[in-house]
C-alpha cells in the first residue's frame, strides 16, 4: 500500500461526505428538522477536514503540506463544534441549548487564527516520517502556539460533552441512539491518536479520524432513519386509533341521530296536543255561545227583538269561527317567501287608509332609497302591516295615534330596515309582554291569539327580528329588523311550527 492508495481511499470517503451532507440538506429543507440541518453542517465539516488529509498525502513540498494542515484544521475546527451541537440537538430535541452561542464565537476565533497562520510557531514547521501498517509516511508537524494547544483541548471538551449527550440519552431510553454512540465513542481515541500526530508524540501510525468519522456518519444516519421509522410507528398506531376513533362517533353519531328523531316526533306529537287543546279550548266557546242563541230562537213566542238579537250573537260567533280557522291556517301553512321589490311607504299608507277615522295613523320613511324600497314578499307584509296596525288600533279603544316609522337599521353586520308601529294604548303589563308572542294568548275576548305569531313567523321568513317593547299607560312598540336586499330573489320556505312561532 502507499500513499497514492490511502489518498484515494481518503478521497472516496470526502465524496462520501458530500454526498450525505447534501442528502440531509435536502432532507432539512423538506421535513425543517433541526438536526437534520446540523447533521448537514457536520458532514461538510468532515468533507473539508478528510480532504485535507487526502491533499497531505498527495503533497511533495512544505508550501503544499502546510497548506493541507490548514484545511484540515478548519473542517476539524467546525466539526468539533457541529459535532457537539449535533448531539445535544438529537439527544433533546426541541430543547435550546444556550452554550451553543459561545460555541461557535468560540470556533469563529479559532478559525481566525487558523488562517492567519498562528496555531504553529513560526519557523517549527518541518516533515518527519514513520511507518504504519507497512506504510511509510511523511507529514509536516510544527510546533503548536497556545492557540492550537486551546483548540486541543476545548476540541477534546466537545467531542467528551457530544458522547456524553448521547450517553445520557440512551440511558433516558432513546434506543435509536446507539449507533451514533459507537461511532462518537470510536471517535475519541482516534482523537487522541491525531493529536498526537499533531504534536510529535507519535510517528508510527496515520491520521484516523477521517476514517472513524465515516463510521460515526454512518451510525448517525442510522439513529436518524431509526428516530424516522420509529416516528412512522407512531404516526401509523396515531392513524390507526383515529379510524378507530372515527368509527367509534360514527356509530354514536348513528345512534345519536335516532335518539333525536324519536325525541323530535315526541315533540311533535306534544306541541300537536298543546295545539289541539288549544284549539278546542278556542272552539268551545263560540260553539257554545251558538248552541245557546239557537235554543233561544227554537223557544216558542220569541219576539222579533229577541230573535233579531240571538240572530246577531250567532252570526258574531260564526264570524269569530272563520277568524280563527283562517288565522289558523296561515299559522300552520308553510311560510313561502317570494321576494319582489316593494315600496314601503305605499303599504304604510295602505294601512292608514284601511284604518277608522277615529284613529290617527301617522307615516315617516328616511330619506334613503335603500329603506324606501326592499326586497321582501308584498302579499305577506300585507299581513304584517295589517296586522300590527289593527292590533294598536284594538289596545287604544275608540281613538288614538299610531306611528309607522321607517328607517336604517342593523342586523348583526347586515344592513337592514328597521320599522317601528308604536300605539298610544295603555301598554301591556309585564307577564303580558312576556307571553304576548305565544300562539292562542290574547287579552281581548274577540282575539284569536294568533296575530303576532304570524307575524313574527313571516319576520323570521324573511331573514329578520322581532321585538316589543312596551310600558303601562305609555303604549307599546312593535319593532321591525329586515334585511335591505336579498342576495337571490329566490323563493323560500320555512316549515309550520305547530307549538309555535320558529
Amino acid at each position: 500500500m502507499t500513499s497514492e492508495f490511502v489518498a484515494g481511499v481518503l478521497i472516496a470517503w470526502t465524496a462520501t461526505h458530500l454526498g450525505l451532507s447534501l442528502f440531509f440538506a435536502l432532507a432539512y429543507s423538506l421535513a425543517r428538522k433541526k438536526e437534520y440541518l446540523l447533521f448537514s453542517a457536520l458532514c461538510a465539516a468532515l468533507c473539508v477536514l478528510t480532504a485535507g488529509v487526502a491533499t497531505d498525502h498527495l503533497s511533495s513540498t512544505i508550501e503544499a503540506r502546510r497548506i493541507a494542515d490548514l484545511v484540515i484544521y478548519t473542517g476539524a475546527i467546525l466539526a468539533a463544534a457541529t459535532n457537539a451541537h449535533f448531539a445535544y440537538a438529537l439527544a433533546y430535541p426541541g430543547r435550546r441549548g444556550r452554550f451553543t452561542h459561545w460555541v461557535y464565537a468560540v470556533t469563529a476565533a479559532f478559525l481566525i487564527v487558523n488562517f492567519s497562520g498562528g496555531f504553529w510557531r513560526e519557523g517549527s514547521y518541518h516533515v518527519v516520517s514513520g511507518r504504519a501498517f507497512g506504510i511509510v509516511t511523511r507529514h509536516a508537524i510544527g510546533e503548536p502556539s497556545a492557540f492550537a494547544l486551546a483548540f486541543f483541548v476545548i476540541g477534546g471538551i466537545e467531542t467528551f460533552a457530544a458522547f456524553a449527550f448521547l450517553v445520557q440519552a440512551f440511558r433516558s431510553g432513546r434506543r435509536e441512539v446507539l449507533s451514533s454512540l459507537v461511532g462518537a465513542g470510536l471517535a475519541i481515541p482516534a482523537m487522541f491518536n491525531d493529536v498526537g500526530i499533531a504534536t510529535g508524540m507519535l510517528k508510527d501510525t496515520f491520521p484516523a479520524l477521517p476514517h472513524v468519522f465515516l463510521v460515526y456518519a454512518f451510525g448517525v444516519a442510522g439513529s436518524l432513519l431509526w428516530r424516522y421509522r420509529l416516528a412512522a410507528g407512531e404516526l401509523e398506531a396515531t392513524a390507526t386509533s383515529l379510524r378507530q376513533r372515527t368509527e367509534e362517533l360514527r356509530h354514536s353519531y348513528a345512534e345519536l341521530r335516532e335518539l333525536q328523531s324519536e325525541l323530535v316526533m315526541k315533540k311533535q306529537l306534544a306541541a300537536v296536543g298543546e295545539l289541539a287543546a288549544a284549539i278546542a279550548h278556542e272552539v268551545r266557546n263560540p260553539l257554545a255561545v251558538i248552541v245557546n242563541a239557537v235554543a233561544g230562537l227554537r223557544r216558542a213566542g220569541i219576539s222579533d227583538e229577541d230573535r233579531s238579537m240571538l240572530l246577531g250573537i250567532v252570526e258574531e260567533e260564526a264570524g269569530r269561527l272563520n277568524r280563527l280557522v283562517t288565522d289558523l291556517l296561515r299559522f300552520a301553512r308553510p311560510v313561502s317567501v317570494k321576494r319582489s321589490p316593494v315600496a314601503l311607504l305605499e303599504l304604510a299608507n295602505r294601512c292608514r287608509m284601511n284604518a277608522s277615522e277615529s284613529f290617527d295613523v301617522r307615516v315617516s320613511i328616511d330619506d334613503d332609497p335603500r329603506v324606501q324600497t326592499v326586497d321582501v314578499d308584498p302579499n305577506l307584509f300585507r299581513v304584517v302591516f295589517d296586522n300590527l296596525v289593527s292590533n294598536a288600533c284594538q289596545s287604544m279603544g275608540t281613538s288614538g295615534v299610531v306611528e309607522i316609522r321607517i328607517g336604517r337599521g342593523d342586523l348583526g353586520q347586515v344592513p337592514a330596515v328597521r320599522i317601528q308601529i308604536r300605539d298610544s294604548g295603555h301598554g301591556m303589563e309585564p307577564q303580558v309582554l312576556e307571553r304576548a308572542l305565544d300562539p292562542f294568548f290574547t287579552t281581548r275576548p274577540s282575539g284569536t291569539g294568533l296575530g303576532l305569531p304570524i307575524v313574527q313567523r313571516i319576520i323570521e321568513a324573511h331573514g329578520g327580528e322581532l321585538s316589543l317593547d312596551s310600558d303601562e299607560g305609555e303604549g307599546t312598540t312593535v319593532t321591525l329588523l329586515v334585511p335591505m336586499r336579498a342576495e337571490a330573489l329566490t323563493e323560500t320556505s320555512v316549515p309550520p311550527s305547530p307549538a309555535g312561532p320558529a
